[in-house]
């Protein structure tokens, strides 16, 4: 039987390619996934290693808080501690540091994409430094910058050009004296540097003269790294820094990044999962026709003495053979595609050049037993039929299903459309775990009752088919009809792409129209001032400038991030974000409801939580909690009100405690009151200072916060792209089989009269049928899985519903128009079959 599969497969050729081509584009998807984190990784790894390669140790402050990103924040040092390292044993040369914000620009042109960092730093001649300088010398004074060669090439700069940079503490105009690279890159994946020399960058940069982030050692070669860092150590006899060596360094940057990576590797393999799911459907449609098709060949076989479980078996090993291939054959389309990411990024300046694709052994393994499963998987139930199709089954001619009559799966299907049902009620009043239960339940649902939808819905659109074309119309509906499992699961895989898509839209639309209520409820500024990328924010200047103006009232706002531990309670310090304004300014800008307290009681000594952080952590007013800043100072602060908006997150503090901690901090927007319309003018000067700032009206604003989650809906509408393309694929399959099994019968229709004109419609109509049920199941589906998502998750901010039916209307005809050219194919090819050929019976 295992030689027989071989000869089977063998002897049909184009119906294994078919078949496999659904496992490719899934495990293409899944395997470039694999090949781009692991090239990302290894090119971050090589990146870091290259950076402190010659470093020996590193001494840093050893008070931090954890950002955003997981990432440590930590004090600064007086940099008189660089003399003091210089003097311990073992050490040959110490060079302070310092890093921060600074955005290089050209007019009104931000060098660089929005996304990677814009830095700022300070300049050192050491070997041990990453920046080489490539072109020109070394900054010296307070008007010379060295920049990255990326940047350079960019924004096409050359050395003695004028920059304008922007920092912390303002914007400042700089010659460019020099080009470095980064560890021999142009840049560092993407940021962009400007280097000045120390005093300069600790005045401008970080706005802290005399202090430093970290001291970077070389050792004399005398001790190891490890015994260097314990000599420094002793020879400091502080504990408020630490010191590493520069491996450790290395590994901490390397496993930061690593755990970015890890995260957007699950996000994009959830992806590559559903665009096997919805190829699954398409494998198991294939093996179907194919078990129908060939019910006279296991018939015989039945006859001359073949066991079921052989026949079972032979469909098996036919699974796994095309399983393999597909997988293997996947791994290649996944390195093409992987490779249009790496192009795509070079080209951006993200990525150097000569970076190369890499993959390991463990991605490739994981792609090929995934590919391999969900073909055999897929294999079980057809291969289940093969081997139980009896020895008469030998005298039938055609492949019929009748799945869509059984009672069981009536009941199945209905049964599972209850649990679903009570899942998702159980979860809207109790668990909101029940809520996912209940989703992947519709999904459930959708596969079962679909074989018992197709043939009523073929049967009430005949009619309307029959209007356009009588022959093809009424010939495309009966096709539909006689087979409604295979319509159905071809329906169905596009019935889930929509679905996703539909319910992203939904998500994407209810998230904009929250955001807008939000801003339209709470702010009554009539213009904002922001930062042209969010990343960058606003120096506190130009809130100084905007406050200094006539008939201006102005609220500026920022994020910090501190550690905070409860004063009733023995736990550990803990890292949160915080939004930081001045209570008395929010007073006046800001229309915001309080369950208790107000704006007014936020001090130095005082905080603001939001309504769901105080009932998601039983938190009240009195309750007293210590708080230490980015720069290790710690307060007591006490809990003055419940503030119960979103606006802000879940806690508010003073800008009076950061100031008197001496933490300067990037603004992320400022709202204006303007008493005197005429002002405008004013704040338009004052703003076409900052190169790297925007002033917006209210509704521009608005507008423009609501619209910030198009670029991730984009995203994911292209992530989903690769399960609409497996759809389109399942259709042409699914079409191209039919055609095949029906060749002696188009043959006969064009023997008594049918023309190629005729055949071509009616296989464009059955696509057009096929892709009516689907986009209809779809958006169904996506409009009950939007909703619930909406229901699950509303309490993290969203408080509008919205559904874009624009959105369901535009993805409808989409996905219509795409199964239709899909169709082209088969249906030229039905169109141009030989006539005498499939009538032959000899």
């Amino acid at each position: 039987m295992f030689r027989l599969s071989l000869k089977s497969i063998l002897a049909r050729k184009g119906r294994m390619i078919l078949t496999a081509l659904a496992v490719i584009a899934g495990t293409a998807f899944l395997s470039g996934v694999f090949i781009f984190t692991d090239t990302m990784r290894g090119e971050f790894n090589t990146m870091f290693g290259d950076a402190f390669a010659k470093t020996d140790a590193v001494v840093r402050s050893a008070s931090s808080v954890k950002g955003e990103f997981d990432e440590a924040r930590r004090d600064r040092m007086a940099d008189s501690m660089i003399a003091r390292v210089a003097a311990a044993p073992g050490v040959d040369e110490a060079e302070g540091g310092v890093t921060a914000i600074a955005a290089i620009t050209v007019g009104d042109k931000i060098i660089g994409q929005d996304g990677p960092p814009k830095l700022g730093t300070s300049w050192s001649p050491s070997d041990a430094s990453p920046f080489t300088l490539a072109e020109g010398t070394a900054p010296h004074g307070p008007d010379q910058v060295v920049i990255d060669r990326g940047s350079a090439k960019t924004g096409k700069l050359k050395v003695g050009d004028q920059v304008t940079i922007t920092t912390i503490k303002g914007v400042r105009q700089f010659t460019i004296t020099g080009i470095a690279t980064f560890s021999g890159r142009d840049s560092s994946l993407g940021a962009t540097w400007a280097l000045f020399d120390l005093p300069v960058a600790q005045e401008f940069v970080t706005g802290e003269p005399g202090k430093i982030d970290e001291i970077y050692v070389t050792g004399d070669g005398s001790m190891s790294d490890q015994q260097l860092v314990e000599s420094i150590q002793k020879s400091l006899n502080d504990p408020s820094v630490e010191v590493i060596t520069g491996a450790q360094m290395t590994k901490e940057n390397q496993d930061t990044i690593s755990r970015a990576l890890d995260a957007l590797m699950i996000f994009l393999v959830i992806f590559a999962l559903i665009s096997l799911f919805v190829g699954s459907f398409i494998i198991f449609n294939v093996f179907s026709i194919s078990a129908a098709q060939r019910a006279q060949e296991n018939a015989l076989l039945r006859a001359v003495g073949a066991r079921r479980s052989q026949v079972t078996l032979a469909m098996f090993t036919e699974a796994v053979i095309i399983g393999l291939i597909g997988s293997v054959l996947g791994c290649l389309g996944g390195i093409g595609l992987a490779a249009l990411v790496l192009k795509f990024l070079t080209s951006a300046n993200f990525l150097p050049s000569d970076t190369s694709l890499s993959m390991k052994p463990t991605g490739f393994v994981i792609t090929v037993i995934v590919g391999v499963v969900v073909t055999v998987l897929c294999a079980i139930v057809p291969a289940i039929r093969s081997g139980r199709v009896p020895p008469l089954a030998a005298m039938r001619d055609v492949a019929i299903d009748r799945a869509d009559m059984s009672r069981k799966r009536l009941i199945g299907g209905v049964v599972v459309l209850l649990a679903a049902i009570g899942s998702i009620a159980a979860g809207l009043t109790g668990d909101k775990q029940l809520l996912g239960l209940g989703a992947g339940l519709l999904f459930v649902t959708l596969i079962v009752l679909g074989p018992l939808l197709a043939g009523p819905f073929a049967r009430a659109l005949s009619p309307l088919f029959t209007r356009i074309s009588p022959v093809a119309g009424r010939l495309a509906a009966r096709n539909a009809e006689r087979n409604p499992k295979r319509t159905a699961l071809t329906a169905g895989a596009l019935a889930i792409v929509v679905a996703l898509v539909v319910t992203v839209a939904t998500m994407g639309a209810t998230a904009k129209a929250s955001v807008r209520q939000i801003f339209s409820e709470s702010v009554v500024a009539d213009y904002t001032v922001s930062g042209k990328q969010a990343q960058l924010g606003l120096p506190p200047t130009l809130m100084a400038e905007i406050q200094s103006a006539d008939s201006i009232d102005a609220l500026a706002w920022a994020v910090s991030f501190v550690n905070m531990k409860s004063t009733s309670s023995a736990d550990k310090p803990a890292s949160a974000r915080a939004t930081v304004l001045d209570g008395a300014q929010a007073q006046r800008i800001l229309q915001v409801n309080f369950q208790s307290g107000s704006f007014a009681a936020l001090n130095s000594d005082t905080m603001l939580v939001s309504k769901r952080n105080a009932d998601d952590n039983s938190i009240k007013v009195g309750d007293t909690y210590d708080v230490t800043t980015q720069n290790g100072v710690t307060r007591q602060v006490k809990v003055a009100g419940i503030v119960d908006t979103n606006l802000f997150g879940a806690r508010i503090l003073s800008r009076d405690l950061f100031t008197d901690s001496g933490q300067l901090m990037l603004d992320f927007a400022v709202f204006v009151k303007a008493a005197d319309p005429q002002t405008i003018t004013t704040l338009e000067q004052i703003v076409k200072k900052y190169p790297t700032a925007q002033l917006q009206s209210r509704s521009q604003y608005i507008s423009d916060q609501s619209s910030q989650i198009d670029g991730f809906l984009n995203f994911i509408y292209g992530l989903l792209g690769m399960s609409l393309f497996i759809a389109v694929i399942g259709i042409v399959i699914t079409l191209l089989l039919s055609v095949y099994e029906r060749r002696r019968e188009i043959g006969l229709t064009r023997a008594v009269g049918m023309t190629r004109r005729q055949v071509r419609a009616s296989v464009l109509l059955e696509s057009l049928l096929t892709s009516l049920l689907g986009v209809l199941l779809g958006a169904v589906l996506g409009v009950a899985l939007g909703w619930v998502v909406f229901q699950a998750i509303k309490d993290e901010g969203l408080s509008v519903y919205e559904l874009p039916m624009s959105w369901v209307i535009y993805t409808a005809v989409g996905a219509v128009l795409l199964a239709l050219a899909a169709a082209l194919w088969p249906a030229r090819k039905a169109a141009r079959s030989n006539v005498l050929e499939a009538i032959a019976t000899t």
